[in-house]
């Protein structure tokens, strides 16, 4: 790896700067495009911006070239799985574990296919051989906790009902708005560059939707930008009141054991590109497609409005209305 760019974008996807790192590697791969490993860690980048499709189409060109790698396969069932293709995807991850026995993370993603889709039994075997290869690593810790967070909510309910709820998550409507949500999140956290604007309109099309879903959250931003500060901060915390109030309703409703303050400090503390799927999981019950968008629609939000301790205690409203005012000076 010692092309720059490459180097560059691996130091931001570890800084959580995923997004800034695709277009480095694009302008790797004109270049060198016969190079296996810059297709996957694009595919790295862009599944942690939450562009699925875009994702898979790298790691399909990493796995072409390097046909019998464990780790593009394990990517590449990793996409698959992240979009709903869960034989498919299982089937990459098996083979990537027939090729790697010792990579946990290979039945580190089986695991979570299968907890995700609420089959704990099948999803513990695959859990306890990650952990007994890594038992001290952080990530493999750290999802030990959300499936056994995963199993308790649903612990007491009847096998009959958790396979209606795993055939409700798969329908495709569920999944688009999954998705959507997904890339909304990710998109939503910073002002758009020209890459980001484009690879979120490719991304876009393939979800079969307009890219103003997307885009229309920066109107939000633009009202609040030219408000001053005072107004600006009575607009966030005025609409954060709005949301803690959604949120507790629901916590009502759904009569959940945690409250919250327990989703204020995920959002607060956020570690990974997964913590705002562990607040949905919160509420997923496997529920309808308009369920489950409400439960998105109402979980980003409280992304968007609450505090992050990675951005000195400001939220992602107020850090990109910060930023926009940077460029414009």
């Amino acid at each position: 790896m010692d092309d720059e760019r490459i180097v560059k974008a691996d130091n931001l996807i570890n800084e959580g700067k995923s997004s800034l790192a695709v277009p480095l590697i694009k302008d790797a791969i004109k270049e060198s495009p016969e190079v296996a490993f810059y297709h996957y860690l694009l595919g790295t980048a862009r599944i942690k911006c939450g562009r699925l499709f875009l994702a898979k189409e790298a790691f399909e060109k990493a796995n072409e070239l390097e046909p019998h790698d464990a780790e593009n396969l394990r990517a590449l069932g990793w996409a698959k799985v992240m979009l709903g293709e869960l034989e498919d995807g299982r089937k990459d991850l098996r083979e990537s574990v027939s090729l790697d026995l010792m990579n946990p993370f290979s039945y580190l993603d089986l695991a979570m296919s299968y907890f995700d889709y609420f089959d704990f039994k099948e999803g513990m075997e695959w859990l306890e051989r990650a952990i007994a290869l890594a038992p001290k690593d952080p990530f493999v810790l750290q999802n030990f906790k959300i499936a056994n967070q995963i199993k308790k909510q649903f612990s007491n309910v009847l096998e009959k009902q958790l396979e209606k709820m795993r055939k409700e998550k798969l329908d495709p409507k569920v999944q688009q708005s999954f998705r959507i949500a997904l890339l909304e999140q990710y998109s939503n956290k910073r002002a758009l560059t020209k890459d980001e604007a484009e690879e979120i309109q490719k991304e876009s099309k393939l979800n079969g939707v307009s890219t103003a879903i997307i885009t229309d959250k920066q109107q939000e931003y633009v009202a609040l930008e030219n408000k001053s500060e005072e107004q600006k901060m009575k607009e966030i915390i005025k609409r954060r009141k709005e949301i803690e109030k959604e949120l507790q309703e629901m916590l009502d409703e759904y009569k959940s054991e945690f409250d919250l303050d327990y989703i204020k400090k995920i959002i607060y503390n956020e570690e990974d590109d997964d913590c705002l799927m562990r607040v949905v999981s919160i509420f997923d019950r496997g529920g309808d497609a308009s369920e489950l968008e409400n439960i998105l629609e109402v979980t980003n939000d409280a992304w968007n409005y609450f505090p992050h301790k990675c951005m000195g205690g400001l939220c992602p409203m107020e850090k990109i209305v910060n930023e926009n005012k940077k460029r414009k000076k």
